[in-house]
């Protein structure tokens, strides 16, 4: 069976390179090929040492895998591997256009309830959420890429205020068209 180097990362775990830009497909496919090999159904009749071993590495690959297909999450763990504290709980916007930019979405998802067609209001509003997320993905890959760490974290923070912004979209999605 194989096992899981504490001192690989998960980009080495999962044969990928270590960049932003992933190529999903090969993320799943190594992702499955590992799973197979190492879940821990396979290791049933084996002693109580090998299946413990495989449950652990079962685990550490779906952290891996998990880290690695969320836009998001790979960004703070490319940080956390560069040693920057990606840490952004107590930091602030200063970026106006980024402001407004989330002003005019949040007003846009509050609209949603009065629109005449909910199901064509939340695409465009989807369309302008993932344009805005597009945008600081090239600016956080860019960046980091040119060890421009600081422009690249305060593009990660603004991941993830997208993210939590199309959680509550998905939520209220869930209410208007009744699912």
């Amino acid at each position: 069976m194989l096992e899981f180097n504490p001192q690989e990362n998960f980009f080495a775990l999962l044969a990928v390179p270590q960049s932003y830009e992933v190529n999903q497909a090969d993320l799943t496919r190594r992702y499955r090929e590992l799973q197979r090999e190492a879940h821990p159904d396979r290791f049933v009749g084996a002693s109580q040492r090998e299946h413990l071993r495989a449950v652990q590495f079962s685990s550490q690959i779906n952290e891996a895998y998990e880290t690695l297909v969320s836009a998001t999450r790979r960004a703070a763990y490319l940080l956390k591997l560069a040693g920057v504290d990606s840490d952004m709980s107590s930091s602030t916007f200063q970026d106006p256009e980024f402001l407004m930019q989330q002003i005019h979405l949040r007003e846009e998802l509050s609209e949603l309830q009065d629109a005449e067609d909910p199901e064509s209001a939340l695409d465009k509003f989807y369309s302008d959420l993932d344009a805005a997320a597009n945008q600081q993905k090239l600016i956080f890959s860019t960046n980091y890429t040119q060890r421009q760490f600081d422009v690249a974290l305060q593009s990660y923070a603004k991941l993830q205020f997208l993210e939590k912004l199309r959680s509550e979209a998905e939520l209220k999605e869930s209410e208007l068209l009744d699912y």
